[in-house]
């Protein structure tokens, strides 16, 4: 009998937990060790209500959870939204029946980013990809995956949404495929070109030097209310850019991050050093702008460049 622990700090990861529930293969959910958010808050409040089985996650040691993991019989495990690294006698204890979920059709997108950097790079489809835990990250062999189309006007909001409903065949496909016996472990190829690093503050300012406007709408639908917002900096203050669309432009010898086009109806016009791109939608201490209102609210007019260099004061 398969008894699962989930390891998670989501409600995100919901999907995985009913399913497991509801099929009587569910033993206990494995908590992150943190302060409190208002995710985990109400992952842990729908959990007791449901009279699940909670264990703590210790970065000090695994003893304490391998007795209650061994106490509940449990046998198999599944790691989806769990910020911290599976030390190795957890790994033993599971003697490869742990599995981790990775959003992206690994080896590509390996990394604690892999959605952010697949919208950013203007990715069109992407996998949800269960795969054993291995002491190498996101390296172990693949058990199965479900594709998820990427919509052009998909955000990051929209992908989180997407991979959470995919998780149910996920799921599924992987308990079906292990109760028939006919699951089959594959190894990653060791040939893959994109990675998925950890952002650092640089990566969210839009360089007009050398981002083209397709990076920069990416970079807009990448961080769409998001802690990882793209930043436009102006005056030595930053601003987010929430939504942004490439303009067909013609001009030459204009310095990239120059103000081109302002108008009610053509809205908030930069030139890029391939072509050109709407500000649509801009966010502020102030609130949330189109384009032509916050260049009248913040004093923007064309010929006005914005700046490369980045600023760490919001305006």
């Amino acid at each position: 009998m398969q008894k699962f622990a989930v390891f998670t700090g989501s409600c995100q990861s919901l999907p995985v937990v009913q399913y497991l529930l509801q099929t009587n293969q569910l033993a206990c959910v494995v908590l992150v060790d943190g302060q409190p958010n208002p995710d985990l808050m109400q992952l842990q409040q729908w959990l007791k209500q449901q009279n699940i089985t909670t264990l703590p996650y210790s970065k000090n040691g695994d003893d304490a959870l391998l007795s209650q993991l061994d106490r509940l019989a449990v046998n198999c495990g599944v790691v989806y939204l769990f910020r911290h690294k599976i030390r190795k006698p957890l790994m033993q204890y599971f003697n490869g029946e742990l599995m981790n979920i990775h959003p992206s059709p690994l080896p590509e997108y390996r990394g604690p980013q892999p959605l952010y950097w697949q919208l950013r790079n203007g990715e069109t489809l992407t996998k949800l990809t269960m795969h054993q835990v291995t002491q190498e990250l996101d390296c172990g062999d693949i058990a199965c995956d479900v594709e998820i189309d990427i919509h052009p006007f998909d955000t990051i909001q929209c992908l989180y949404q997407k991979t959470s409903q995919a998780l149910l065949h996920l799921i599924s496909q992987y308990c079906e495929l292990k109760q028939n016996n006919q699951l089959v472990l594959c190894k990653q190829t060791t040939e893959y070109t994109k990675l998925a690093p950890a952002l650092q503050p640089s990566d969210l300012v839009v360089n007009w030097s050398t981002c083209n406007t397709s990076d920069i709408v990416n970079m807009a639908k990448a961080g769409n209310l998001d802690r990882f917002c793209a930043q436009l900096i102006f005056r030595q203050s930053t601003f987010q850019l929430l939504q942004a669309s490439k303009v067909e432009c013609v001009l030459k010898g204009i310095t990239p991050g120059t103000i081109i086009e302002l108008g009610l109806k053509s809205g908030l016009i930069v030139k890029t050093h391939d072509g050109a791109v709407k500000l649509d939608i801009l966010g502020a201490t102030q609130g949330c702008f189109d384009g032509y209102r916050f260049a009248l609210l913040f004093g923007l007019e064309p010929g006005l460049v914005f700046d490369n260099d980045v600023a760490v004061n919001s305006r």
